[in-house]
């Protein structure tokens, strides 16, 4: 036998725990729809039996123990799948990489639209068709070449408009990754403080017990900073949270110490440096930073110091420039400025700087006369010395007999003209590429393509492994309603028949008391 009242014990245990069970429930059902939240069950274990003799009803014939003892809870658990929240942040951390990568790569081709056919392409070519325009006609004709000069003029501005509006997209990202760093920043801050409130909270609540509002916060914070980088974390023994970005150590629970980012100033360095407070460099594998560090450090074949070699606003800021100083050079070469610096078509705004698609101009010189391209070296039978002048040969074709020779040598320009097919010019130091001026037109507006669809694919498949996981998660630990219904029915069940066990024991203990050695009753 019990003891007499020990099923009344069982019994109220078990409503108060279908009660519980009841509570979560509505709890549960109350948060679906608050961001965040996580599902919450009871965690019920069947009531220990204890082995000490002590414990038990014993005869020399018999001995029973205390079986029967019913249910109980040792506390009220989130309903999270730690491997699904693992790789839904690390490909979360892919897709904001992805997103930020394509968002910049696409203001890019912006500046360049149509790269090939009205961009540059179309201001190269008028400049190609001035200069076949000019090569038909007298080497003096002043209006013809003062075409070419114009056109020359409107490719370099079209040039400068390239370089203006690359350093805008440049700095408004630059910003965009102060703004972020300062965000995460406050975001350290922020759960620095809930680690505290947890670890208070946790020593209150006892073991078994979680303070699960305040870690549901806590998750928010760490989904939202996968966004920005790989990262990890794990618990500490008193609740709180160990968090790592970029493989370095942020936030440690257990000390309350925080580790900050700093970001160098951007002028002063001409890179995206980003390292922790504690000297540690950064070294994103994923995330919104590494897209913004890449595109702003990304410069291909140009890269130096702390650049890297992704194809970034670096690198086609680098690509308009070597177009720009490539053909100032070959033109410039092509028309003798090198042994005659008055010959020089293209200059730099800044003197004695490199020329960049920012400072690329037509030379003052061949703005005051236009027909400067046209003169060819000659040499002076009288003195003996060179001399610019116009090639005096004559075409011996006459349209009549009393028709004028024609000049159609012009073979300064014919030769200028050349230079557009010239197979073997090579643009860069490193030599990204080597062929003629319109292939590299090309070369650069298939590579930006290229760069931009890579990105966009990967985005995609980031994007739609986090829709299924996100899915996936919402399955484990989101509140479905029909769920929730079916267990409020089934706890409400429980609760009743429990209640009717009372009921059942309170007469079996009535007829104890009021009918033992009633016979007949």
């Amino acid at each position: 036998m019990r003891p007499t009242f020990l099923g009344f014990e069982t019994q109220k245990r078990t409503l108060q725990i279908a009660q519980k069970n009841l509570d979560i429930t509505g709890n549960n059902i109350s948060n679906i729809n608050t961001p965040g939240y996580t599902r919450q069950r009871v965690d019920m274990y069947s009531m220990y039996v204890s082995g000490n003799r002590s414990m038990r009803w014993s005869t020399k014939t018999n001995n029973l123990s205390m079986q029967g003892q019913g249910v109980n809870a040792y506390g009220v658990s989130q309903i999270r799948d730690i491997f699904i929240d693992k790789r839904y942040r690390e490909n979360v951390a892919v897709e904001a990489e992805t997103s930020t990568k394509v968002q910049i790569l696409s203001e890019i081709e912006d500046v360049l639209d149509d790269f090939e056919n009205d961009g540059l392409q179309h201001y190269t070519q008028q400049f190609f068709n001035a200069l076949q325009d000019y090569s038909g006609e007298k080497p003096d004709s002043s209006e013809v070449a003062t075409i070419v000069v114009n056109t020359a003029t409107n490719l370099c501005r079209l040039l400068n408009v390239y370089d203006t509006q690359l350093k805008e997209i440049e700095y408004t990202y630059v910003n965009e990754l102060k703004d972020s760093v300062d965000y995460i920043n406050d975001m350290i801050a922020d759960m620095n403080i809930l680690n505290d409130k947890i670890a208070r909270e946790k020593i209150h609540l006892g073991e078994g017990y979680d303070p699960n509002e305040l870690c549901d916060d806590m998750n928010l914070y760490i989904d939202e900073l996968a966004t920005y980088g790989n990262i990890e974390f794990n618990r500490n023994d008193d609740g709180t949270y160990n968090v790592m970005l970029g493989g370095v150590t942020i936030l440690d629970g257990e000390s309350g110490k925080t580790n900050r980012l700093i970001m160098k100033d951007y002028d002063s360095y001409g890179l995206a440096i980003v390292q922790y407070e504690s000297g540690h460099p950064t070294d994103f594998t994923s995330g919104s930073l590494k897209g913004y560090i890449d595109m702003l450090n990304g410069n291909g074949v140009y890269a130096s110091g702390g650049q890297n070699s992704v194809h970034g606003i670096a690198y086609y800021k680098s690509a308009i420039n070597e177009f720009a100083r490539t053909i100032a050079n070959t033109f410039n070469n092509a028309n003798g400025a090198a042994e005659d610096k008055s010959r020089l078509m293209f200059v730099s705004s800044v003197e004695d700087a490199l020329i960049t698609a920012g400072n690329i101009h037509v030379a003052d010189s061949w703005k005051e006369d236009p027909t400067m391209i046209g003169k060819v070296r000659i040499l002076d039978p009288i003195t003996g010395l060179y001399k610019y002048g116009f090639d005096e040969n004559k075409d011996d074709i006459k349209e009549d007999e009393t028709s004028e020779l024609v000049n159609l040598q012009n073979s300064n320009i014919k030769y200028l003209i050349s230079q557009f097919d010239n197979q073997a010019i090579k643009f860069g130091n490193c030599h990204d590429f080597q062929g003629s001026v319109y292939e590299y037109i090309s070369f650069v507006s298939n590579r930006l393509g290229q760069d931009i669809k890579y990105e966009v694919s990967r985005q995609e498949t980031a994007e739609s492994t986090v829709n299924g996981l996100l899915d996936a998660r919402d399955d484990v630990s989101g509140v479905q309603m029909d769920e929730e219904g079916i267990n409020m029915l089934n706890y409400q069940k429980w609760y009743n028949a429990s209640s009717r066990m009372v009921t059942a024991l309170d007469d079996l203990l009535d007829k104890l008391i009021n009918g033992t050695g009633r016979v007949g009753l």
